[in-house]
């Protein structure tokens, strides 16, 4: 692979951008969540309209992976913090250091902007979460569920 370019995105990749989002919501949740446009949208745009933003991974002239950052607007947060909330490699470029590279730019833009800490949401299975892990992301909560079917519960 040659040398990868990592910029902000421009108007017109983020709208393709989130597009591409929307139809990879179901891999990136390891089947949680199906691909729903609709859902998606209410979930990504108004990040994108409240500062969040694309970097993208460009391998010669073709997109090969981004990820979207923005600030935390979590008010239980007391700190500056700063959201991963997508980060998706092509599979051709997967386990290459594509993520690893978008995710030390993102970090030095969370810097610039003074976070002091990021977070981020991974499913259980996802296998991006080791790159986390391997980047000093560590567990802080976890969320778990029941299906509510006849005969479940007490």
């Amino acid at each position: 692979m040659s040398y990868l370019i990592i910029r902000k995105s421009s108007p017109i990749e983020t709208n393709m951008l989130l597009e591409m989002t929307l139809n990879v919501m179901s891999e990136s949740s390891m089947g949680f969540v199906q691909n729903n446009p609709q859902l998606g949208l209410n979930v990504f745009v108004p990040y994108l309209n409240n500062g969040a933003y694309y970097l993208v991974a460009i391998d010669k002239t073709m997109i090969v992976g981004w990820v979207l950052i923005g600030p935390d607007f979590n008010p239980l947060n007391t700190q500056n913090t700063g959201s991963i909330l997508s980060l998706y490699v092509f599979p051709l470029y997967r386990k290459k250091g594509v993520g690893k590279q978008l995710m030390i730019r993102a970090f030095d833009e969370f810097k610039k902007q003074g976070f002091q800490k990021i977070q981020l949401n991974v499913y259980a299975d996802n296998p991006a979460k080791q790159l986390y892990k391997r980047l000093g992301f560590s567990d802080v909560s976890s969320v778990m569920e029941i299906e509510l079917n006849e005969g479940t519960g007490n």
